[in-house]
């Protein structure tokens, strides 16, 4: 059976999860993977900062605010430290401008053992994913090639989301959205965050690859996930105490 991205990670959390654990949905949303994880039994909560960029807090139902949903006040997370078995995250993390920050709350709330989930894309993918225009994202911020670049696909019928904006007017809106909402990153400066709190990461591309596509006989699967998509990958919560 095909999966989505959502019941991938609900599938992962169904694994993970120990019997009565908790798990928590960084940077949440609407709520969507809360909704389905708890749909299969596992007792989820999610937070999120409800940033500029991409504000879903007016679809989440009122009742769930303080029950099952939670507004960050700042970069910390509400919740006690040791309080949850597994975290996760989907395309989350490329929005945090100080990416040790994020984690370190992630680790913080984990139990020691407990197990992160993350999948968001790196520096290194090939399709800018919030737009689907080709390395949109390698320019630096503020370029005008990079506006020309998005004009130039644009043209051509590129990118999505176009809605009833004209080309130079998407072209200088997305681009301005990406200078100040996304923080791509290398694999390197990635891993180098997440071991200073956690594991070496397990990648997990090639499993989603099959998960989503129900293909297996299909060679360097991990790489056309990481370079079209996403990194995909888990880390385990070190104990620092012991170190």
């Amino acid at each position: 059976m095909r999966m989505t991205n959502y019941e991938y990670v609900v599938q992962w959390a169904e694994k993970t999860t120990p019997k009565n654990g908790k798990m928590l949905d960084y940077g949440c949303g609407a709520g969507a993977i809360v909704d389905l994880a708890r749909r299969h039994g596992v007792n989820a909560f999610g937070c999120d900062v409800f940033y500029d960029g991409g504000d879903y807090s007016g679809e989440v139902l009122g009742e769930k605010f303080g029950e099952t949903i939670f507004r960050m006040e700042g970069d910390t997370i509400p919740f006690p430290e040791n309080y949850f078995d597994i975290v996760v995250s989907n395309q989350v993390l490329e929005h945090v401008p100080d990416l040790d920050v994020v984690v370190s709350e992630m680790a913080r709330v984990l139990k020691p053992g407990g197990k992160v989930l993350s999948m968001f894309p790196d520096r290194g993918v090939w399709r800018e994913g919030h737009c689907g225009v080709p390395f949109l994202h390698w320019f630096p911020k503020g370029s005008s090639f990079r506006v020309n670049y998005a004009m130039f696909w644009r043209a051509l019928g590129g990118g999505y989301h176009h809605g009833e904006k004209n080309v130079r007017q998407w072209s200088e809106e997305f681009c301005k959205w990406l200078d100040d909402w996304t923080y791509y990153r290398s694999v390197e400066e990635i891993d180098e965050v997440f071991e200073k709190y956690f594991s070496p990461r397990t990648p997990l591309e090639a499993d989603l690859f099959v998960k989503r596509t129900g293909r297996r006989g299909i060679p360097f699967k991990s790489i056309i996930v990481r370079k079209m998509a996403h990194l995909a990958f888990e880390n385990e919560k070190i104990n620092l105490e012991n170190e």
